[in-house]
């Protein structure tokens, strides 16, 4: 693969990386999900707890609506180009959720993503997360 294509493939997966953040923050469900592949080989693992498309999303619906705000912005982005229509990206994370109440919850961890080109667009296919209590370290 040729220097250009490669440095196109993480651009394109860099930014869908960041319009998924965005939308998280924005708590829109929908735009959340549009990130993701309804296909049948997906699956992610959080916290070791294996998920379906339909997991997620009943997750993703069920959950943003009990949120006040949510941050969880990926560091040390890592793309790695595996073919013109497959990447792997690795990040680390430190969400902060504050719930309806008002009550705040930190965590950190690592993220682990597959995206593949699908129908044009770059879209999850397999993720791992996994999330702990911040210490501030």
């Amino acid at each position: 693969m040729e220097s250009a294509q490669r440095e196109s493939v993480v651009s394109a997966v860099e930014a869908q990386m960041r319009s998924f953040e965005a939308a998280e923050r924005d708590l829109d469900a929908d735009r959340a999900l549009s990130h993701f592949a309804a296909v049948p080989d997906f699956h992610v693992y959080n916290d070791g707890r294996l998920l379906t498309y339909e997991q997620v999303a009943a997750a993703v619906r069920g959950g943003f609506p009990k949120v006040r705000s949510m941050a969880t912005p990926f560091t040390n982005l890592r793309v790695l180009v595996l073919c013109a229509e497959s990447a792997l990206v690795s990040a680390t994370l430190h969400r902060a959720v504050t719930d309806s109440a008002g009550t705040v919850t930190r965590s950190q961890g690592a993220a682990t993503w597959l995206f593949r080109k699908i129908d044009g667009q770059w879209l999850i296919v397999y993720g791992q997360l996994d999330h702990r209590p911040e210490t501030g370290a």
